[in-house]
């Protein structure tokens, strides 16, 4: 990271030791700094001198913290804005970073903390003020974190922007579990990545693993290892994730797949950081950090007794919701272009020109796939294209907006999910890579939902058993 500049900082906050204690640190810093007790001595300073970052208590005894950090977004929109608190209430934390905070810092504020947040804020403002320094104007993260997570995170939205800055802040803090939820495509393993790779813990390893993807009977081992000759085909000692993660972080996904029994043990190598291989008498201590992702409310999969409740407040440390495209459309644009971009410059094609009409095709779309559909839509738009220019044909969205119900057919999701299912699979030569790139979903979600629907291929003809354990043509 460049060296920072010298920064006009301005701290709020009624307790003089405190602001003398933040004044201390960031004055070695190198920074100008300026203190206030209370929000008409800090309205004045603002009055006679340009601010870069101004750092405000929320608790204040005459004033609340979110009205003043209202009306400093208001009057003085390019000072980014450090909220402090004793309270890590997450509701709290959230109102903050929707009126505008662009960090949240929990008391007791450590000299660590504090320069962290600064030199965040500083980058992102390096950012904003030379758009040089990122490699894509519309990227959230800087340089640096994106080359160690090995991709950009695309947005112009405050919806992702909140996001980025939730995923920064449960950084801080290396101890913490995290849980993120959000539909299949919306990146949650990339937020995941920004948390680790921007974490103290960013030299060690980050292992992702889906519960989805794996066999329930091999989901053990894989979580704890096993010792040669512990069961037919344990022909060597394996290392299980939680072993190959210590001190680093362990990105679970699909957490709800994973069988009860073994979400007991998993709690129970939680609470007591140990962890004993299948076949051994021997425990090893383990320190990591655990990311857990679900598409489906949390609530719902502890009703439908899918998740652990007392797993679910061990994860839930704290929450990231990852909103759907369809709710943040400003963001298509920029993630097209991105796109496009990328993938022709990985084919060492010719830039890509995109006629203006495609965005206003894509957003009357809905994207149940999400930013993963999105870039599989714009890689078969330059496919079918054949040259550098996209247009609004190479685009083949089929809506059921102007199509009407047909009425012999059946309206349930579940039946139309199978079809379409059979249909990719069939399109794709039974390929699951190809299938799942057509359908906008993982590899790894299109084997749980082939598993899930039970189908399957014999003599050419596609299945689905049904509860009654009879078998439909599909």
């Amino acid at each position: 990271m460049q060296s920072m500049k010298r920064l006009k900082i301005l701290i709020l906050d009624d307790n003089p030791l405190c602001t003398d204690k933040y004044a201390s640190i960031l004055k070695e810093q190198g920074h100008e700094v300026f203190c206030a007790h209370h929000p008409t001595q800090a309205f004045e300073i603002f009055k006679s001198t340009p601010i870069d970052i101004f750092i405000c208590d929320i608790l204040l005894p005459d004033a609340n913290g979110l009205d003043i950090l209202r009306t400093i977004k208001q009057n003085h929109k390019s000072v980014d804005v450090i909220m402090v608190s004793g309270q890590k209430d997450l509701n709290l934390v959230a109102k903050a970073f929707r009126i505008g905070a662009f960090d949240y810092i929990v008391k007791p504020v450590s000299a660590k903390k504090l320069i962290l947040s600064i030199k965040r804020t500083a980058c992102y403002q390096r950012n904003i003020s030379h758009p040089s320094n990122i490699s894509n104007p519309n990227s959230l993260i800087d340089n640096d974190l994106a080359n160690k997570i090995g991709r950009e995170f695309i947005g112009v939205s405050q919806q992702m922007q909140h996001v980025v800055n939730m995923a920064l802040l449960a950084a801080t803090d290396k101890e913490m579990n995290v849980m993120i939820t959000g539909d299949n495509g919306t990146g949650k393993e990339i937020v995941a990545r920004i948390i680790h790779h921007a974490s103290e813990r960013h030299p060690e390893p980050f292992c992702p693993i889906n519960s989805a993807a794996i066999p329930d009977t091999l989901l053990e081992s894989e979580f704890f290892g096993h010792k040669k000759g512990t069961f037919t085909g344990a022909v060597e000692n394996k290392k299980g994730c939680f072993e190959l993660a210590n001190n680093g972080t362990l990105f679970l996904d699909e957490i709800s797949e994973m069988p009860h029994g073994l979400q007991a043990k998993l709690l129970r190598a939680i609470e007591e950081k140990k962890i004993k291989p299948l076949g051994s008498n021997e425990e090893f201590e383990v320190n990591l950090r655990i990311i857990s992702a679900t598409n489906s409310k949390p609530e719902k999969l502890i009703s439908n007794n899918k998740l652990r409740i007392d797993l679910f407040h061990r994860l839930n440390t704290f929450m990231i919701h990852i909103p759907p495209l369809r709710d943040h459309k400003q963001d298509i644009e920029p993630l097209t272009n991105f796109f496009a971009h990328d993938i022709a410059q990985k084919r060492k094609m010719n830039p890509i020109k995109i006629d203006k009409r495609v965005y206003q095709k894509l957003n009357n779309y809905n994207f149940p796939g999400n930013v993963r559909e999105l870039r599989n839509m714009v890689n078969r738009a330059i496919l079918i294209s054949g040259t550098n220019t996209l247009s609004p044909n190479n685009f083949k969205i089929e809506t059921m907006a102007n199509q009407k119900p047909n009425a012999k057919g059946s309206l349930k999701l579940e039946d139309n999910e199978k079809k379409l299912i059979h249909y990719a699979l069939i399109q794709s030569n039974n390929n699951n890579s190809k299938a799942a790139k057509l359908l906008g979903i993982s590899r790894d979600t299109l084997i749980r939902k082939k598993r899930k629907y039970n189908i399957f291929l014999s003599e050419n003809n596609w299945f689905s058993k049904n509860p009654n354990g009879n078998y439909n043509f599909l």
